[in-house]
C-alpha cells in the first residue's frame, strides 16, 4: 500500500500516487500545441477532447507552450513495484517551464495522463500557480467503475446523457461502465397493476416479438398537464449502444454487457414457454429457465453471440452473466398473485440436485462465452455462496479441468452500511484460486428516494483491498445526486485505502466547492436526517407497487401508508415528526441554493447540487402532504366531513404541485418521468380526495371517502 503523499494538488482527484515538486514555477497558457509520438488516433482524439473540455485550446503554431505526448516501449520505464495488472494504466507527467511531457508504456495510460493534465489546467484557470512537477501514477485496482442497472432512468438516457456519464467516470479515472441489457422483477408493478417490470435494452436478433415496452404517466408542472409515454429503451435504437461503446473506448472506459442468465428472468420464459422452468406437471412457470434443456442453451447462445458480434467487433474483455437471486416471482400480467418457481421440475432437471444443475449450467455458459472470444466471464456470488453451497473446490476443479479456472471472475455484492457478510468475501474465492471484484452500491432507488451508501462503499472497497480483489464496480443507476458516492469508489480504487473515508471526501468536496465545502456536508447531514426519519419511507409510493398476498391487490395508495402511520404507538407523534422531516429538508435546500450561488462552480458540481435539491424537495412534498393527511384522518374520526377540509385540501394540493414543478427542473432529465410518476399518484389522489370532500361536506359521510386512488372506471361508478 502506498503511503499518503506529502505534496498534493487539490484539483487532482484522484490524487496521483507520486508527485515530486521540482524547482521553479511553471509557465503555462490556455493555448497549447500538442505533439504526439506513437499515440494511436483514438487516444490522440481523447487527449484533444479532454483538454478542450477543460478550457484549453489546442493550436498548431505554438512554439513555447507545448504538450509532448508519447507512448514508448515498456522496457524504457522503471515498472518495478508496479503490479502487472495495472501497468497499462501507468503514466508519467512532467511539467517544466512552458512545456509538459507525458510518457506512457501503453496507450491506456495516455487517457489518465490527460485527465491529470486537465486538472492542472483547471488550477491554472483559477489563477493559481503550478510549480514544476514530476508525476508517476497508477491505480490500485485494474477494474474500476459502476454498473448501470436496467431501470427507469437508464432506459431513457439519450446518447448525450451516456456521453456525460462516461465523461464523469473517465474524469475520475474509472475505466469500466457496466450496462444491463436484460432483467426482470415480476413482483414489481410500478408501471401498472398488470405490468411486470421487465427490461430488454437491446433487440434479440431474429425474434421480432421479443420487445419489452414501458409505460409511464406523470404530471408535468412545467407544462401544466398530465403526460403519458409508451416507449422502448433508447439503447434499442439503431447504433445507440454501439456509439456508447465507441465513446467509452475513446475515454478509456470499457463498456461491459450485463445480461441476466437465470434469475431475474420472467419476460423470455413467459414469451417462450419452451425455455421456461416447468412444474411437476410439465407446465411452464413463467420464471427462470429449464437450464438443462438444449432449447434454452441454444437460445442463450444465440442471444449472447449476437450481442458480442453486433456490439463488440473490436473484441470483448468481460461479459457479466449475473446469475443472482434465483427466486420465485410473479410473471403473469393478468394474474398478478400467481407465483412461478424458477427451478425446473422436468424429468431431466429432477435427476440431479439444484446445485449440480446450476454448476453444470455455469460451466457451459462460461465455456460458451470464452469460445466466442470473451476474455473473462463475471458472475455474482450470491446464488452460489449465500443461497446455496455451490461454490466449492469440486466446482473449481471442474472449471480447471475445462480450462476455465482463470476465465471466471466472481463478483461479490453486498449493500449494507452496517456490516459485511461472511459468505460475501473476496477471500472465499481467492482461497480457491478465483479472482474477485467487489460490488457496493453507489446510487439506486433514485426514482423513489435518496439512498445513502457511503459507508457501504467504504467497507466493500477496503474488504476488497485487504482480501486481494482485482476490481470494484458498483451497483448503480447514475444520478449526479450521488457524485460523492462515485467519487469515493474512484478515490479508493485508484489511490488505495490508506486514507480515511472522511479525508478522501473532504478533498473531493473542496475540489468542487472550495471554501464552501463545509456547507455541502452540512446540507448532506440535514438530508440524511430528513430521509432517515422512520415515518418518511412509510409514505413513499414505490413499495406499494409490489405484489403482496397479504393485502388487497392493487394495494391502496396512500391508504395502506396512512393505515401504517395511524397504527404507530401513541407516544409517536407522527404529524410532528413528518413536519420536522420537511423542515430539515427545507433547511438542506436552503444550503444547496446558497452553494449554487457560488462563483466558479464547474458543471458537474452544479448538476450535483440541482439533483440534491430535487431530493430534498421530494422529501418536503411527501412529508408535508402526509402530515396533513394524518391530521385529516384524525379529524374524520367522528364521521363528519367539515367544509374547511376541502379548502385545506386545495391548499395542500397546490403546494404539492408547486414542489413537483421544482423537482422537475432539478433532477436529471432521464429520471424525471419516473420520479414524477411515483409522486403524481399522490397528486391524483389529492385531486380525487378534494372532490369527495366537497361532495360530502357538512355530512356524516367520512366513511364514504376512498383512501386509495380509483381507476377511471371505478371513479365513474362512484359518481353514479
Amino acid at each position: 500500500m502506498v503511503s499518503r503523499r506529502k505534496f498534493e494538488i487539490l484539483e487532482l482527484y484522484p490524487q496521483p500516487k507520486k508527485i515530486e515538486q521540482l524547482e521553479g514555477m511553471s509557465e503555462l497558457s490556455n493555448d497549447i500545441r500538442l505533439v504526439t509520438d506513437n499515440v494511436y488516433p483514438l487516444q490522440r482524439k481523447a487527449i484533444r477532447s479532454i483538454l478542450t473540455a477543460s478550457g484549453v485550446k489546442v493550436v498548431a503554431n505554438k512554439k513555447r507552450y507545448v504538450v509532448n505526448a508519447r507512448v514508448e516501449s515498456p522496457a524504457d520505464f522503471d515498472l518495478d513495484g508496479i503490479p502487472e495488472a495495472v501497468q497499462h494504466d501507468y503514466y508519467e507527467l512532467k511539467v517544466h517551464g512552458s512545456e509538459i511531457d507525458i510518457r506512457t508504456p501503453y496507450q491506456e495510460g495516455m487517457v489518465w495522463a490527460s485527465q491529470t493534465l486537465a486538472g492542472l489546467f483547471a488550477r491554472y484557470q483559477k489563477g493559481l500557480e503550478i510549480p514544476n512537477l514530476f508525476i508517476r501514477d497508477w491505480p490500485d485496482l485494474p477494474v474500476r467503475g459502476i454498473f448501470m442497472e436496467n431501470k427507469w432512468g437508464p432506459d431513457r438516457m439519450s446518447l448525450g446523457d451516456w456521453h456525460q456519464t462516461i465523461d464523469t467516470l473517465s474524469a475520475m479515472k474509472m475505466n469500466t461502465l457496466g450496462v444491463s441489457l436484460y432483467g426482470c422483477w415480476g413482483s414489481c408493478r410500478f408501471e401498472g397493476p398488470s405490468k411486470p417490470t421487465e427490461f430488454l435494452m437491446v433487440p434479440v436478433e431474429g425474434e421480432d416479438d421479443l420487445v419489452a415496452w414501458h409505460h409511464l404517466r406523470w404530471y408535468s408542472g412545467v407544462e401544466g398537464e398530465w403526460k403519458e409515454a409508451n416507449y422502448l429503451p433508447t439503447l434499442t435504437q439503431a447504433n445507440t449502444f454501439t456509439e456508447v461503446i465507441n465513446y467509452g473506448r475513446e475515454r478509456g472506459v470499457n463498456v461491459v454487457p450485463y445480461v441476466n442468465s437465470f434469475g431475474h428472468n420472467t419476460f423470455f420464459p413467459r414469451m417462450r414457454p419452451e425455455l421456461s422452468a416447468k412444474d411437476a406437471d410439465g407446465n411452464p412457470t413463467g420464471v427462470g429457465y429449464c437450464i438443462t434443456s438444449p432449447e434454452t442453451r441454444a437460445f442463450v447462445e444465440k442471444f449472447y453471440t449476437s450481442i458480442i458480434e453486433r456490439y463488440f467487433p473490436h473484441g470483448i474483455d468481460y461479459f457479466h452473466v449475473q446469475m443472482d437471486e434465483v427466486w420465485p416471482d410473479y410473471p403473469w400480467p393478468d394474474d398478478p398473485l400467481k407465483v412461478g418457481e424458477p427451478w425446473c421440475q422436468c424429468e431431466k432437471c429432477r435427476a440431479h440436485t439444484k446445485e449440480k444443475n446450476l454448476q453444470d449450467y455455469v460451466i457451459w455458459l462460461v465455456g460458451m462465452l470464452v469460445s466466442k472470444g470473451v476474455g473473462k466471464v463475471v458472475m455474482w456470488n450470491d446464488q452460489m455462496t449465500r443461497h446455496m453451497s455451490a461454490f466449492d473446490s469440486k466446482f473449481v476443479k471442474r472449471l480447471e479441468k475445462a480450462g476455465l479456472k482463470d476465465r471466471l471472475v466472481i463478483d461479490w455484492w453486498w449493500y449494507s452500511n452496517k456490516e459485511l457478510n461472511d459468505t460475501t468475501r473476496v477471500r472465499v474465492g481467492k482461497k480457491l484460486g478465483i479472482d474477485g471484484w467487489v460490488t457496493p452500491m453507489t446510487c439506486y432507488f433514485n426514482w423513489s428516494t435518496y439512498d445513502y451508501r457511503l459507508l457501504n462503499v467504504d467497507m466493500m472497497l477496503r474488504m476488497g483491498a485487504e482480501e486481494g480483489g482485482c476490481g470494484a464496480v458498483s451497483y448503480a443507476v447514475h444520478d449526479t445526486s450521488h457524485l460523492d458516492h462515485e467519487a469515493l469508489l474512484a478515490g479508493l480504487a485508484w489511490e488505495g485505502c490508506g486514507e480515511k473515508r472522511e479525508q478522501v471526501m473532504k478533498r473531493w468536496s473542496q475540489m468542487h466547492f472550495g471554501d464552501n465545502a463545509n456547507l455541502y456536508w452540512q446540507a448532506q447531514d440535514l438530508l440524511l436526517k430528513a430521509v432517515g426519519e422512520p415515518m418518511y419511507p412509510i409514505c413513499l409510493n414505490y413499495q406499494y407497487t409490489y405484489v403482496s398476498t397479504k393485502v388487497p391487490w392493487p394495494r391502496p395508495y396512500p391508504g395502506e401508508a396512512l393505515d401504517r402511520l395511524m397504527a404507530q404507538p401513541e407516544d409517536v407523534d407522527v404529524v410532528a415528526r413528518l413536519q420536522k422531516c420537511a423542515e430539515d429538508a427545507a433547511a438542506a435546500d436552503a444550503l444547496y441554493v446558497r452553494l449554487l450561488e457560488t462563483e466558479g462552480l464547474d458543471d458537474l458540481a452544479v448538476s450535483c447540487l440541482k439533483s440534491l435539491r430535487g431530493e430534498v424537495l421530494r422529501i418536503q412534498a411527501v412529508a408535508k402532504a402526509f402530515a396533513w393527511l394524518v391530521e385529516l384522518r384524525k379529524g374524520l374520526a367522528n364521521g363528519m366531513v367539515k367544509k374547511s377540509y376541502a379548502t385545506a385540501c386545495q391548499k395542500v394540493m397546490e403546494d404539492y404541485a408547486e414542489l413537483l414543478k421544482q423537482i422537475e427542473v432539478s433532477k436529471p432529465v432521464w429520471v424525471v418521468p419516473a420520479t414524477l410518476q411515483a409522486l403524481s399518484r399522490l397528486l391524483a389522489f389529492l385531486q380525487q380526495l378534494h372532490g369527495e370532500l366537497q361532495k360530502y361536506a357538512a355530512r356524516k359521510k367520512a366513511s364514504a371517502l376512498n383512501w386509495g386512488l380509483l381507476e377511471a372506471g371505478a371513479a365513474a361508478e362512484e359518481e353514479e
